[in-house]
């Protein structure tokens, strides 16, 4: 019997006094035929690690333990062995399978119990063998009732200890080579197999046949996860109530899978009420409820179990989608501000080394700014003309044509520019929430959870905190005059109405926490687990999570929850608001030629009072 790379753990429970010696001592149980049966196992399932777990009445105060090892190690005799006391971390990670517990105990309340209990936290699917020695007063316990009622009722309240801790894979083995097993399901039951043990009736792997065991779980809704149908969608089919949505098709495939049964009195007339999350885990930590088909992202640190990931999502922002530039602003946006401000600057530029270059008699300072001007928007000046240099009207005929060219190709340029609306900055980080001024509407719990993080203390003011109804009749209905929290799969759901839109109505942000896995909440160690799990991977493989989705959103379009947005697609005439720029740029020209027609009317008023001044002046220093 190959051993070489087994390892036996002995875990030895230690942390009452050694007071028992009054008390009657534990009836042996055979070792031979635990041996038997350990070796029978392993010839099967070719174990490579063996863990003990032995109760301190068997290790101090009697010879037991020491007898069974030594047996044990004749046995199996290269098996290297660890020896641990009052250990009560998980062994999860630390044994690969296979692997077989032993536990050895006196009965139910045994502190070695609590122990084991502790020590396979995460792993008590693994195969186990409980060796009960009973406290009796009498190897003839058979002969005396009170005996005998106490050790039938001492299995029973073993068996009763292992269900409640889900240890499913395991049998019992106790004095005069009784043999024990349970069957599970539908309801937990105890089988005395003495007589006809037999290696393939341990262990039974019952991940696909529950034998009608019933489940329950509240429906509430939780789209896309959860949602409550009366009826086949458009009449379609025998109408009878049903769930879909991705979570609740999942649940309800998987109990019929592995043979199970939905407890029909949990649709108790508050389906269409929204999920409250924190009441459903807590009805999981008092164990009310194994497991809730209403999923969730595991932002909340809850102290119970998950089952295998359903998907990773992150948990985001979700913003309005700035559509479109103000059209008043396509002409200010043609041009990026640095050239604005070097155009403005090259006119004045220009019209001051004109006047500069004129000779003095000569000098107009608005006959040299309206000549730059035409320059730089290359447009001959009239007065061109009445030059009598033939060089410089050739310059300037060169000038109009060259901007006869430029201009055209330009216009076709920004033409085609302004089709397409310019790109409009979008709001990505909490700088720009701030910036916007913008509403963000988180469910309660998250409220909470986004406190203790880093966040400034203008982002959080314009958190908005609100239940899970509310949430859900804003965000499912794109409100944009908020922002929403969202996770990965409500987001890839929900965006599915703007499927058919040029832009879309929301965007997801950058504002991310996460990954986070998405998980039924279940009992930590549940027998559900496993099969769970496998069920789960098998629904991914064949492509029936996407399958579900798609059904899902088809049953929430027809009970009007969502709606597919189409867009009207009509061209709308220019208004005089897309002229705004031209409009200001005309009014403030006029104001400015305004005031300078009235200085160049009253031009020589101020000349002559100026002059009179002047005489006035001169004629107080002459009288003087």
């Amino acid at each position: 019997m190959a051993l070489d790379s087994a390892i036996a753990l002995l875990i030895l429970s230690s942390n009452i006094a050694s007071n028992h010696k009054q008390q009657p001592q534990p009836q042996m149980v055979n070792n031979s035929f635990v041996i038997e049966i350990v070796s029978s196992i392993h010839e099967r399932y070719q174990f490579k690690n063996f863990v003990f777990y032995i109760s301190e009445h068997l290790a101090l105060d009697t010879e037991i333990s020491n007898d069974f090892l030594e047996d044990f190690w004749e046995t199996f005799p290269t098996v290297p062995s660890i020896l641990m006391i009052n250990n009560n971390q998980s062994m999860a990670g630390f044994l690969s399978t296979p692997a077989l517990c032993l536990v050895l105990t006196t009965g139910f309340d045994d502190p070695v119990m609590k122990l084991a209990a502790e020590g396979m936290r995460g792993v008590r699917f693994l195969k186990t063998i409980f060796i009960y020695f009973p406290i009796l007063t009498s190897e003839e316990y058979y002969q005396s009732f009170k005996d005998y009622n106490r050790f039938t009722e001492g299995i029973r309240r073993i068996y009763g200890w292992i269900w409640r801790r889900q240890f499913i894979n395991c049998l019992l083995v106790t004095v005069d080579n009784n043999v024990f097993i349970h069957e599970p399901y539908p309801t937990l039951q105890i089988v005395n197999v003495t007589s006809q043990w037999n290696t393939s009736t341990f262990f039974v792997d019952y991940s696909t046949d529950f034998k009608g065991y019933v489940l329950d779980s509240p429906v509430r809704y939780d789209l896309p996860r959860v949602v409550f149908m009366t009826g086949p969608r458009y009449g379609l089919g025998k109408k009878e109530p049903h769930l879909s949505g991705v979570s609740g098709i999942l649940f309800m495939v998987f109990v019929n899978y592995i043979n199970a049964s939905y407890d029909e009195s949990e649709i108790d007339g508050h389906e269409y009420e929204p999920v409250n999350l924190l009441e459903i885990i807590n009805m999981i930590q008092l164990k009310q409820l194994e497991i809730s088909m209403n999923s969730y992202t595991e932002i909340l640190g809850s102290n119970i179990g998950s089952s295998y990931p359903i998907g990773i999502n992150d948990w985001c922002m979700m913003v309005p989608y700035r559509n479109e530039t103000p059209a008043q602003k396509f002409l200010q946006k043609s041009f990026r501000s640095y050239t604005w401000y070097l155009m403005c600057f090259s006119v004045f530029y220009i019209a001051l080394g004109l006047w500069l270059s004129t000779p003095p008699p000569k000098r107009d300072i608005s006959l040299s700014l309206l000549q730059a001007i035409c320059s730089m928007v290359m447009i001959s000046p009239l007065r061109i003309l009445k030059v009598p240099s033939t060089r410089i009207r050739f310059l300037f005929v060169l000038l109009f044509i060259m901007g006869f060219f430029i201009t055209n190709l330009y216009l076709t340029k920004m033409a085609s520019f302004l089709t397409a609306s310019p790109e409009v900055p979008q709001i990505n980080t909490v700088q720009d929430v701030i910036d916007a001024k913008l509403p963000i509407m988180v469910a309660n719990y998250e409220y909470e959870i986004m406190m203790s993080k880093n966040f400034p203390a203008e982002f959080i003011a314009l958190l908005v905190p609100v239940s899970k109804g509310e949430m859900d009749k804003h965000r499912d209905s794109f409100n944009n005059s908020f922002g929403y929290s969202i996770q990965s799969d409500r987001w890839d759901f929900l965006s599915i109405q703007q499927r058919f839109m040029k832009k879309p109505m929301f965007r997801l942000s950058e504002i991310c926490m996460g990954p986070f896995y998405h998980v039924f909440p279940i009992q930590k160690d549940s027998h559900l687990a496993k099969p769970l799990q496998e069920f789960i991977m098998s629904a991914f493989q064949y492509g029936l999570m996407s399958f579900w989705n798609t059904e899902a959103f088809a049953d929430a379009l027809y009970l009007d929850y969502v709606t597919i947005i189409v867009e009207d697609d009509h061209v709308s005439p220019l208004s005089l608001t897309f002229f705004r720029s031209i409009w200001m740029l005309w009014w403030i020209g006029l104001l400015l030629a305004g005031l300078a027609f009235c200085l160049e009317v009253k031009w020589h008023l101020l000349q002559r009072s100026r002059n009179n001044l002047k005489n006035f002046f001169q004629h107080l220093r002459t009288v003087k």
